[in-house]
């Protein structure tokens, strides 16, 4: 019994994948907000340079995780220039969008990469069903925090224009980001890569009877469907007709949840798409982003 809960408690995080200044969310204990005046901490380590830019590790503080990236950037800049963070998919790194990260700094901007700290974390020895669940909505949480530390990152950077912040996602880093964009103001422009949902409903159908109301109460709140239309900049959403992991209705159920405006884009592949998906979006985030 206790894995067919754990079972479920993981469904939530890879489903459909196979304060103030901040953007703070006006519900009330947003699960998704956090203290915008908490220390960074940003410590910098080893630089190197790749392909005419510099990749630099860096991690900071976020709640009581420590996050880890990649900041890549240009070798020069003249004036401040975008900015943009990096989610990756499901059990991946930060290394998986390093290279987008830096065809996007060949274009005279900043890119983040961040490893989630949920990928780290494992559920607490002996937890109930309830408390399984409750542990791993905590995690989606401090995932999008994460995120969102990230942009106080960037924001503190002297060569960023905290004016053109941009967000990329990709499978279940599209489901965070389409939170993120949900919560935070400050994103001008999003990019959904391969990101699906499904209705909290199917959740909680799903779920064994003496769970359904904490799935509920968990997952309302960090539902991608519901906080995706409060997104304030642009969004792109890609998705492939071919696409083995994550099902065509959890697809179009985000394309339908986005706000109105939104610029849908298909293509003839699978989950990672192809060339022409990334080159894209690259071109969408330069003109969102003011890059030339």
């Amino acid at each position: 019994m206790r894995h067919a809960l754990l079972a479920i408690a993981v469904c939530l995080l890879l489903a459909g994948c196979g304060g103030g200044s901040n953007g703070a969310s006006s519900r009330t204990d947003d699960p998704l907000s956090y203290d915008g005046g908490a220390p960074l901490d940003v410590q910098h380590g080893t630089r190197s340079e790749r392909d005419g830019v510099v990749v630099e590790d860096v991690s900071y503080a976020s709640g009581d995780d420590r996050v880890e990236g990649y900041l890549v950037s240009p070798s020069s800049t003249s004036g401040k220039v975008p900015a943009v963070v990096f989610l990756h998919g499901a059990g991946d790194d930060r290394e998986e969008q390093l290279d987008t990260a830096v065809k996007l700094a060949k274009r005279d901007a900043i890119a983040l990469t961040i490893t989630a700290p949920s990928g780290a974390k494992t559920p607490p020895a002996g937890a109930t069903g309830e408390a399984l669940v409750r542990w791993q909505g905590g995690t989606i949480s401090d995932d999008v925090i994460a995120a969102r530390r990230g942009f106080d990152v960037l924001a503190d950077d002297d060569r960023v224009d905290a004016d053109r912040l941009g967000l990329f996602g990709w499978s279940m880093g599209g489901r965070l980001a389409a939170l993120v964009a949900g919560v935070d103001d400050r994103v001008r422009a999003t990019v959904l890569m391969s990101a699906g949902a499904a209705p909290v409903d199917a959740y909680v159908e799903g779920a064994p009877a003496e769970l359904q109301d904490v799935v509920r109460e968990v997952l309302e709140p960090i539902d991608p469907l519901t906080r995706i239309d409060d997104a304030k900049g642009k969004v792109l959403v890609q998705a492939g007709r071919q696409d083995s992991i994550v099902p065509r209705a959890a697809l179009e159920a985000v394309i339908e949840a986005a706000p109105k405006g939104t610029k849908v884009e298909w293509y003839e592949a699978d989950h990672a798409l192809n060339d022409q998906a990334e080159t894209d979006r690259l071109d969408w985030l330069s003109d969102q982003l003011g890059l030339e």
